[in-house]
């Protein structure tokens, strides 16, 4: 059964992600500080160390929250045990976010701290592909859980990579065209 969240600890969260994605949207990473945070979220420092280390986990978690969005979008037929739509479902989450987030994505690709960004990134979305493709492999033997995790690390690492390099070219992203060049990962 689902724990409830606490209501203070959740509009803790919906502030904090709020001001973060506002902060994103004006500055690079590095430039934004706890306390810089803290103010735009009306919280105090002492509460965001209660739930955070630094701002690196704090992005950890608003990566995790951002993917819940993704998935709370998910129809029905896509949320099943069939890896392939739910993998292009997110993918198209994701581009949607970029395009909505334009300022944001050009301010974190463009941070200094871009590669341990990414490397966050990467982690997230990996973990998610495990949980998907785990369940589509319906709790198969044990000696497949190295391929799962290396079949996932593959479809993150080629996600993001063919988003990165669609961005550099400067050019609208063509849903539909990325999406096809997603899904020949899924064949």
């Amino acid at each position: 059964m689902e724990q409830k969240m606490d209501l203070r600890i959740r509009k803790t969260y919906l502030a904090l992600h709020s001001a973060f994605t506002q902060l994103l949207e004006e500055r690079k990473f590095e430039d934004i500080t706890v306390n810089e945070l803290c103010d735009r979220a009306m919280i105090r420092r002492t509460t965001f160390y209660k739930h955070f280390a630094d701002k690196y986990e704090y992005f950890t978690f608003y990566i995790k929250e951002i993917v819940a969005t993704f998935q709370d979008r998910l129809a029905p037929e896509v949320a099943g045990d069939d890896a392939e739509p739910y993998l292009l479902h997110m993918s198209r989450e994701l581009l949607r976010f970029i395009r909505e987030h334009e300022r944001l994505v050009t301010n974190v690709k463009d941070s200094r701290m871009f590669p341990t960004l990414m490397i966050i990134l990467l982690e997230q979305i990996r973990a998610d592909i495990i949980q998907v493709l785990r369940r589509a492999d319906h709790g198969g033997a044990e000696n497949r859980a190295k391929d799962i995790e290396d079949t996932a690390a593959f479809y993150a690492g080629g996600l993001l990579s063919t988003l990165f390099q669609l961005l550099e070219r400067h050019e609208e992203i063509e849903e539909e065209h990325f999406v096809s060049v997603i899904s020949k990962f899924l064949v």
